[in-house]
């Protein structure tokens, strides 16, 4: 008979009764009888061998965008969000990149950047589409608190009037949540409310971290749980130039999505050109 361990370190495990414990166990038993269908698009980038579209990300899951500083990450956030909610964005690229959300919120959260910096993003991203974007929400986090942050965005998705009718929040970015990237713990338990709040709102929630320089590791304790855990990891480089690349550096349960090129034009606005990329050295 094996003996109960007591774990000496955590006081978390040692304030869950037997009957609790028990019960947790029972309900994450899979029935493998039962048939489950994939997990439904949210957003596709171009088309796959077989005719269908290429997951970029599915609802109920993370995904992370990363690359090095100034590789024009935001402008591929930008993209990203105008190709999901559609009108002329899904027109001007020459690597579709689709919705599939219908009228469900899309929440664009940036904490790092000042109001004008914030109010061009959003701006931009309407340019794009050209049309109506009454479910496009574009909010501005810079001024708060970790603590302030983290409450707020737990608020989204339990109690506010949009929690029912999420389909992509979008962080820029994850570290901003944190106080300390390197922090086991705390990155643990912050990529651990993502993956519930995802879960439980039927949602998508993507972000921007940076990477390490002349690297392909997003940074810190952060960055490598998040690479890890999220079902799309998408990695953005400038290499200098006067474009940038965007190439799927790991994906679960599909194909790689090409790798394309962004460019910005004369309005300041990015599109996807034809170009031969570059290889990436890593």
């Amino acid at each position: 008979m094996i003996e109960k361990i007591t774990l000496n370190n955590t006081e978390e495990n040692s304030s869950i009764s037997t009957e609790d414990a028990a019960k947790m166990f029972n309900e994450t038993v899979v029935d493998l009888d039962k048939h489950l269908k994939r997990p439904p698009l949210a957003i596709s980038i171009g088309m796959n061998n077989r005719g269908y579209p290429q997951k970029f990300a599915t609802l109920g899951n993370i995904s992370m965008i990363m690359g090095e500083e100034k590789s024009r990450k935001s402008f591929v956030k930008s993209l990203l969000e105008a190709g999901t909610i559609g009108g002329s964005a899904n027109f001007k690229n020459a690597t579709d990149i689709i919705g599939h959300l219908g009228d469900k919120m899309i929440i664009s959260i940036d904490s790092e950047q000042a109001e004008y910096d914030v109010w061009m993003n959003g701006n931009r991203v309407q340019k794009m589409v050209n049309a109506p974007t009454d479910n496009y929400r574009m909010l501005m986090f810079r001024e708060k608190t970790t603590e302030e942050r983290v409450r707020m965005l737990d608020w989204l998705f339990t109690e506010s009037p949009y929690k029912d009718n999420l389909g992509l929040v979008v962080l820029d970015g994850y570290v901003d949540f944190i106080n300390d990237f390197n922090n086991q713990h705390e990155c643990k338990d912050f990529i651990a409310k993502l993956m519930k709040y995802s879960s439980e709102s039927n949602c998508h929630i993507t972000g921007i971290l940076h990477v390490n320089p002349k690297s392909d590791k997003a940074r810190g304790h952060l960055g490598s749980m998040l690479q890890q855990k999220c079902e799309t990891v998408a990695l953005v480089e400038s290499n200098g130039s006067d474009f940038s690349t965007v190439k799927c550096h790991r994906i679960r349960g599909a194909m790689q999505f090409e790798t394309f090129t962004v460019r910005i034009d004369k309005d300041y606005l990015p599109y996807i050109s034809n170009d031969v990329v570059e290889q990436s050295p890593f």
